[in-house]
């Protein structure tokens, strides 16, 4: 990993996490992973993710890759040198999960053969294609979903699908009692019924992703390069305009922008950025991941 530049100045309420299960790493170009401990789940695998798990390592269960670009693969070879020589469950399985087809991908699996020849690692790889589901547990699913990104490598997003329980549309005008007075006559399933939950979202590197794929999400991290539309060449990155309005359409409660491009000085633009924010109409939480810090926006 590249040596980080200087820290910014303080006053910025700075925190090394945040909401409380995340951690991670974002520099364009150079090195995008993030850590969410509580699905076990990591979201690519740029350098010094193994690193910076530390003793973490041998915890994330999926590994989902966005697309092969280096910036978000490089670090696979290291954490599979990690978990399978260090100590601590070398045996554990794991698996990786990633867009079929991807080059980059393929090239960094045949990478970890060919550097440990005869070695066995406990990977599965799972090549997935747009609304595929992978199971994390027995409530929820991770899903694979296409975005806009350069057009010569295959890039999705991936959403976590939780399965929850509400009270069905056709009793939602009746009283606390008269619910329990339903259900003790036919039944919990009789009011209630199930429906999916977005509990996390990832853009990986993409333009503004479809608002419905994220309606009510608890969390979305997404792909914000830009300060502004007319400083993009290309339609393959959003700008933190288009992303605060994004979460702002889709009632999301918890938006972490990532992938700043390292053109920008950092204090002007997180004091844009904040400036955006007010503007925005999002009412819930805004945050910068910039290199390894969370920023309150």
């Amino acid at each position: 990993m590249c040596a980080p530049r200087q820290p910014i100045t303080p006053g910025y309420s700075e925190i090394r996490v945040s909401v409380s299960s995340l951690s991670g790493y974002s520099r364009a170009l150079y090195s995008n992973w993030l850590w969410h401990r509580s699905l076990h789940l990591v979201i690519d695998a740029g350098e010094g993710l193994a690193l910076a798990l530390g003793t973490n390592v041998f915890s994330p269960n999926v590994v989902a890759i966005t697309h092969g670009h280096s910036d978000h693969v490089l670090g696979l070879p290291g954490l599979a040198g990690a978990r399978r020589f260090g100590k601590g469950a070398p045996d554990k399985p794991w698996t990786v999960v990633y867009p079929s087809g991807s080059a980059g991908v393929e090239a960094i699996r045949s990478m970890i053969s060919d550097m440990w020849k005869g070695v066995t690692f406990p990977i599965t790889w799972v090549p997935m294609t747009p609304g595929a589901r992978y199971r994390l547990s027995s409530t929820r699913d991770i899903e694979a979903f296409s975005v806009t990104h350069v057009a010569a490598e295959v890039t999705f997003g991936y959403r976590v699908l939780e399965t929850r329980r509400r009270l069905k549309p056709a009793h939602a005008q009746l009283s606390p009692a008269d619910i329990e007075r339903v259900a003790r006559q036919h039944g919990r399933d009789h009011v209630m019924e199930e429906f999916a939950h977005v509990a996390f979202a990832h853009s990986g590197d993409a333009m503004p992703i479809d608002p419905e794929l994220i309606r009510n999400a608890d969390l979305l991290v997404h792909d914000a390069t830009f300060l502004g539309a007319a400083e993009r060449r290309e339609p393959i990155h959003a700008t933190t305009e288009e992303v605060l309005d994004l979460a702002r359409q889709a009632a999301v409660r918890s938006l972490v922008m990532n992938h700043l491009s390292i053109r920008y000085d950092r204090e002007s633009a997180i004091a844009k950025i904040r400036q955006q924010v007010a503007a925005s109409g999002f009412g819930g939480d805004a945050w910068l991941l910039d290199e390894a810090t969370f920023i309150r926006l």
